[in-house]
């Protein structure tokens, strides 16, 4: 007998069919709530942002305010530098006082060395007149030892001596004040005539004595030579160098400047100058912003002796001069030969024109609300009218400020105008020192010297005698 078996595939058909079904239904379920998710998402756009007029007045106070503090500070800056100055007159002024009290003692201790000379020159004289006399004396001494015999001057038997012839003749004998009024009516004879003329060549000779003796004083010893175009290594800057930039080609006041020189030097061929290591220079100095270095020129040079005197050349000496125009005697250099020296740029153009800046900002947005609270109106012949229509307060608040701000930027491009940029290079920075001028170290036997206690000692010693 036959048994009836079922399809085993239509069963697995009909389980796909659902599970298709299925899958296309949730599909499209889950299509629709995406595209509805999108849509909600959708950026809206903001509201747009400005400020009302409470912010910008309260902006424009707080530049009030800041710009009311930077004027504060400028101006303990500047009653600090009141201060300063008032300081340096007075400084300056004791200064001048020291200087005057130097020269007036300078003044008496050179009347007191011409008073002790004049005294020495009345004792030589002395001495001289007494020498004359003691030759009178012994004149008139030999005179009558030799006419000494028992006759009487004046009979005209003085010469009859000893061995002599008399005669019968008469002898006239002149007096000693007799003048010889026929030959020189200024002449004398006798023995004031011989006197005299002994006198005559003891004051002569004392004189031509006296004059070497002062040209011997008075000469000037030719000691060291430094060559035009010599170097001088080594030298170190005593002050700080502040080279002043010129402004429009021109430099104001340009700062001094000291240096000393060193133990080497070259003069030419090898050679060295010994002995002038020690000299001080002085000069000024000059700026240049683009290099950012300082130039320097040599204007005098002081050099002292070991017995100490001093010798100070100057670019204003008679013989430095050419053409009437005071040239330097050198200029200056680093060690590498470069003759500019490199050094710090020092300026206030960045706070200037910060302050500058903000001032002009504030008085710009200050006629700005001022105008903005007003409303022109231009006539049929092209004349303009500006009148008050909005807040006063507003308008006349704008007003202040702008003038306070124009009154500020004044005061600032007033100030600017007295400063000035520089280039700064430290003391104690090693230089070299190249000469333009032959230096000529003398020593003056006459010359000032540092002490003059020595000199001064015989001439006291004479006035106590």
């Amino acid at each position: 007998m036959a048994i009836a078996t079922s399809n085993r595939l239509l069963p697995l058909l009909a389980g796909a069919v659902v599970l298709m079904l299925a899958f296309v239904i949730l599909k499209s379920c889950n299509g629709e709530q995406e595209s509805s998710l999108v849509m909600e998402a959708v950026p809206q756009a903001p509201a747009p942002d400005a400020d009302s007029p409470a912010d910008t007045i309260k902006t424009l106070t707080a530049n009030v305010a800041a710009m009311t503090a930077e004027v504060q500070a400028l101006r303990k800056d500047n009653d600090q530098l009141r201060k300063g100055n008032r300081d340096l007159l007075a400084n300056r002024h004791q200064i001048e006082e020291n200087v005057a009290t130097r020269l007036k003692r300078e003044m008496l201790s050179r009347d007191k060395g011409q008073e002790a000379r004049n005294q020495i020159d009345a004792g030589v004289l002395s001495s001289l007149t007494a020498r004359v006399d003691a030759l009178s004396q012994s004149f008139t001494r030999n005179g009558s030892t030799q006419g000494s015999q028992d006759i009487p001057v004046g009979l005209g038997l003085d010469g009859v001596g000893e061995g002599g012839v008399p005669t019968d003749s008469l002898i006239w004998i002149d007096p000693l004040d007799t003048l010889d009024t026929d030959t020189n009516p200024s002449a004398t004879n006798g023995l004031l005539r011989r006197a005299g003329q002994s006198t005559g060549g003891a004051l002569a000779s004392t004189r031509e004595k006296t004059g070497n003796l002062t040209q011997a004083l008075n000469t000037v010893h030719p000691v060291y030579t430094v060559p035009r175009n010599a170097t001088l290594i080594g030298s170190t800057a005593m002050t700080a160098m502040v080279g002043r930039v010129p402004v429009q080609g021109q430099v104001r006041d340009p700062m001094p400047f000291k240096v000393i020189t060193g133990a080497d030097n070259l003069a030419a061929n090898g050679l060295t100058v010994p002995g002038v290591q020690g000299m001080v220079w002085s000069g000024t100095a000059i700026g240049d912003w683009t290099l950012s270095c300082v130039t320097g020129r040599l204007d005098s040079v002081t050099f002292i002796f070991e017995d100490g005197t001093i010798r100070t050349i100057s670019s204003n000496d008679q013989g430095n001069q050419s053409g009437g125009a005071a040239k330097p005697l050198g200029w200056i250099s680093d060690q590498q030969g470069i003759p500019c020296i490199t050094g710090e740029r020092k300026t206030n153009a960045p706070a200037f024109l910060t302050q500058r800046i903000g001032v002009m900002a504030v008085q710009a947005a200050a006629d700005a609300a001022a105008s903005a609270e007003t409303t022109s109106v231009v006539s049929d012949v092209g004349s303009v009218t500006s009148s008050v229509t909005g807040d006063a307060g507003t308008f006349v608040l704008g007003k202040t400020i702008a003038g306070g701000s124009d009154e500020v930027a004044k005061w600032l491009l007033e100030r600017q105008s007295q400063s000035f940029d520089a280039v700064f290079v430290p003391a104690g920075t090693r230089i070299a020192i190249h000469v333009d001028r032959e230096l000529p170290i003398d020593l003056d036997t006459t010359g000032r010297k540092l002490t003059h206690a020595k000199s001064i000692d015989p001439y006291t010693r004479t006035q106590l005698d």
